[in-house]
Order: C-alpha cells, then sequence, then structure tokens
C-alpha cells in the first residue's frame, strides 16, 4: 500500500503550522526563563493591599442638621463644610454668656469706683486730721498761757475756762477724725478685697462666653483633610447626637502594605525600588520604596493572639508588613485602598 502523496498546499500549511508550533514554544520557553530569571532576583507577594486613611467625621454637638453640602465620593478640600447644624440654640447660649460677662464686668467697675470714693474719703479725712492737730497745737499754747496769766492773776478764771474748753474740744475733735479714718481705711480695704472675686467671675465668664463661642463653631462640620467622601447616610432635618458618625473622609495620600512571609524578609534589599501591579489593572506596573518594616508579626496585632505554649504545636509561617511609599504617578489616582497588589521587591546582591 503506497504513502498518500500530500498536495502542496497541504505542504504549505504543515510548515506554517510547524513554524507557529515553534513560535510558540519558542516563546513558553523564554517566559518560562524570564520568570526563572525574575523570581531569582525578586522577592514576590500577592498578599497585600492599597492603603488610605479613612477618617469618620463625627458632630461634636448635638441638634437638627440644617444642610448637608456634600454629594457621594466628593472630593474635598481641607476646612470644606460638609455639614451645618442649626444653630440658634447655640447663638443664645453665646448671647447670654455674653451678657453676664458684661454684667459682671460692670460689677467690677462699679467696686473699682467705690474704692475709688473710700480712697478719697481717707484723703479728706487725712487733710482734716492735719487741720485738727494744728487746732490742737493752736488751743494748747492758749491753754497754756492763760494758765500762767492765771496763777500770774493777769486773766480771769472765765478766760482760762473758755481756752480749757476749746483746747478739750480741739482734741475731741482729732481722736474723732482718727477714728473715722481708721472706718474709712477698713470700708476702703472690704470694697478692695471685693474687687478679685469679682475678676475671677469675669474670667469664668469669659471662659463660658469663649466655650459657647466653640460649641457655635462646632455647628459647621468640616474636611479634617484633602479627600474623598464616601456614603452619605443623613439627610436635613435629622437629629444627630454628641459624637455621631456622619461621614467617612478617604485621605489623598496612599500607600502600600505588603505582608511578607518571614523568611522573605532577609532577601528584600530595602534600598531598591520595588514594582507594584494592581488585580484591577494588570497591564499597569508602579513603583515604589520601603519605608518601613512592623514591629512584630501581623498576628501579634491581632485581638486573640495564638498561644503555642498549650496543646499541640504547629509551626505556622508568620508574616509581617511591609509599608511602601509609591513614587509619584500619572496613573496613582486609579489605585484605591483595599485594592489588592502583587508586590516585586528586589533581592539583595550576596
Amino acid at each position: 500500500m503506497t504513502a498518500k502523496q500530500l498536495t502542496k498546499k497541504e505542504k504549505i500549511t504543515n510548515r506554517v503550522l510547524s513554524v507557529i508550533a515553534w513560535v510558540f514554544v519558542g516563546i513558553g520557553v523564554l517566559t518560562v526563563g524570564w520568570f526563572y530569571l525574575f523570581s531569582s532576583s525578586h522577592v514576590n507577594t500577592n498578599n497585600a493591599q492599597v492603603r488610605q486613611y479613612i477618617t469618620p467625621v463625627a458632630s461634636k454637638v448635638s441638634g437638627f442638621i440644617q444642610e448637608v453640602r456634600f454629594k457621594e465620593n466628593q472630593f474635598v478640600h481641607k476646612g470644606d463644610t460638609l455639614v451645618v447644624i442649626d444653630d440658634r440654640e447655640f447663638i443664645n447660649q453665646v448671647k447670654i454668656a455674653q451678657a453676664n460677662l458684661t454684667s459682671t464686668a460692670q460689677s467690677v467697675t462699679t467696686y473699682e469706683t467705690t474704692v475709688k470714693a473710700k480712697q478719697n474719703d481717707t484723703q479728706i479725712i487725712e487733710a482734716n486730721i492735719e487741720a485738727a492737730k494744728i487746732d490742737v497745737w493752736k488751743t494748747q499754747q492758749d491753754y497754756q498761757r492763760f494758765k500762767n496769766l492765771v496763777d500770774q492773776e493777769a486773766a480771769t478764771l472765765q478766760q482760762f475756762e473758755t481756752m480749757e474748753a476749746n483746747y478739750k474740744q480741739a482734741k475731741a475733735k482729732l481722736a474723732a477724725l482718727q477714728q473715722q479714718l481708721k472706718v474709712a481705711q477698713i470700708n476702703a480695704t472690704a470694697e478692695q478685697t471685693k474687687i478679685a472675686p469679682v475678676r475671677t467671675e469675669v474670667d469664668l465668664d469669659q471662659t463660658q462666653l469663649n466655650n459657647a463661642k466653640l460649641n457655635l463653631s462646632y455647628t459647621y462640620i468640616v474636611a479634617p483633610y484633602d479627600g474623598w467622601v464616601g456614603t452619605r447616610n443623613i439627610q436635613a432635618g435629622q437629629l444627630i447626637k454628641t459624637g455621631q458618625a456622619l461621614v467617612q473622609v478617604v485621605s489623598e495620600e496612599k500607600w502600600v502594605v505588603a505582608n511578607y512571609k518571614e523568611t522573605q524578609l532577609g532577601e528584600i534589599d530595602m534600598n531598591k525600588d520595588v514594582q507594584i501591579k494592581a488585580d484591577a489593572y494588570p497591564d499597569l506596573v508602579f513603583t515604589g520604596k520601603v519605608q518601613s518594616l512592623s514591629p512584630a508579626a501581623g498576628s501579634e496585632f491581632s485581638l486573640i493572639k495564638p498561644d503555642n505554649a498549650t496543646g499541640n504545636f504547629v509551626k505556622i509561617e508568620q508574616r509581617f508588613p511591609v509599608k511602601i511609599i509609591l513614587n509619584p504617578s500619572k496613573d496613582l489616582s486609579k489605585l484605591m485602598t483595599g485594592m489588592n497588589v502583587t508586590v516585586a521587591a528586589e533581592k539583595v546582591e550576596k
């Protein structure tokens, strides 16, 4: 039985198929070779995720929502107003605190005016005392002179008695003024001591006013930093409580946390860039730098830590989080927190 002769067309087809097969074989060999070379020079892990700060924005005061100024997934800047709370009650609190401060401050002014008046009275009494001392000295001289004249029978007893009465009256007046001065000084001191407590009340009222103004400022809830707001679950007219989370803000800053096995840590070259590929964008390659290594294994931060001192011991390879800072890239905005990525770090040259 003779073999069937291939036609010219079939021969050409076989040759093309052979060439294509060899091309695929070559590509496969090159791919395996490249993968081997890349794997031998890099430390890889697909246990890595993109991370960003997620900050819950909460209310410091309770009240009814007057206005919501953001939309879901909207980009906001630091200081942008997100929520406005009805501030009428807080404005009244500021007015009450202001009125209390004004009243207490006026009390201080009144006491200071009273103290000045008492001090003026004291000065007037002191001047009268000086005049009374002069009068005592003069009447004493007249009394002594007429006493000598009476002894010499050069003046009448009636004249001597008049001088004696004037002298005693001047001394009594001086004593009364001195006693009046003591009373005036005591009153002035008493009024002066009233000022310090009232000034303390002024400081307290000023603090209460500042606190009322601070609470008023809390009716405007602002973005803590540049970033994106998340899901909106609040509406105008809704009653919110102190500490209630209203929205979450995702920061612009982003990085990658790669959980490397403990056996891989010593192979990573911390001084060279790492390559990052996101599962969502397999055709894009991002780069970054290793910033820090976790001081403990990830399991050590868990709520219930493993206890290897009890039961049968099963050795489990631990993983350590490695923080990687992303290098600037035009496609960096495509990465979002929670995305899975694959990280390839160059090995330390031995």
